[in-house]
């Protein structure tokens, strides 16, 4: 079923809720900083970062404004190990249930996109790479709003593509992050928050998820149900 003729949409985060992919970047990102700095990041600070927009990210690891030449130099430091070593790998880092749970929303006459803090580019590669990347009739990174999540620039900018009002979709957005959940709220709609990925069960339920999922079962679960499918 088209975008168009669907009478939902789900607009998925995409690091941490649909790929395990957290650890990987916190890694790289890490390694990223003391390439370019000398001096190696906490593994966790880096992690509990993902989620910002890579610029954010780099600046804030590297100590410097996102937008100071040390931190474009992590940035493109991390794009070079992400595409080398993080893309290959992206099948694996599949969550469980996603594959399947996503071509059942398919099915279901749901229209799905994926709003992300990452660049564009960097999303569709991983995307294609994973084997999900035809299950989104929308992919809309942080580059292409002027304000991030949680702004609502970038569910605008999906519901755009897919055809919705500006009301916001009657489906849900989905996501591991306060940041996704403040999305949601910021269109209106139905929140999904995961507890599997960057946020814990406490961060996601003190941002007021609607509904905390534990699985990508539990998502498609929530998802059906407040869509009546």
């Amino acid at each position: 079923m088209s975008a168009e003729s669907a009478r939902s949409a789900v607009l998925f985060d995409l690091d941490g809720t649909l790929l395990d992919t957290p650890r990987a970047i916190a890694e790289q990102m890490s390694l990223a900083v003391e390439a370019v700095t000398g001096v190696l990041p906490d593994l966790e600070t880096a992690r509990a970062l993902i989620g910002a927009p890579l610029e954010q990210m780099a600046g804030a690891l590297s100590g410097t404004a996102p937008d100071s030449t040390t931190a474009q130099r992590v940035s493109a430091d991390y794009l070079t190990r992400y595409r080398e070593l993080i893309v290959p790998k992206a099948a694996d880092l599949l969550f469980a249930g996603v594959r399947g749970g996503l071509e059942r929303l398919a099915r279901s006459g749901l229209a799905l996109a994926v709003v992300t803090s990452k660049k564009h580019h960097s999303a569709e590669l991983i995307l294609e790479a994973a084997g999900i990347r035809e299950q989104f009739a929308a992919v809309v990174g942080a580059d292409d709003v002027v304000h991030p999540k949680p702004h609502r620039d970038s569910a605008d900018a999906a519901l755009a593509i897919l055809g919705f009002p500006d009301a916001g979709p009657s489906g849900a957005v989905v996501g591991d992050t306060a940041a996704d959940i403040g999305l949601g709220s910021a269109i209106g709609t139905f929140t999904v928050g995961v507890t599997y990925g960057v946020g814990s069960t406490y961060q996601i339920a003190s941002a007021s998820a609607d509904f905390v999922a534990h699985t990508f079962d539990d998502v498609i679960r929530a998802v059906l149900l407040r869509t009546g499918k």
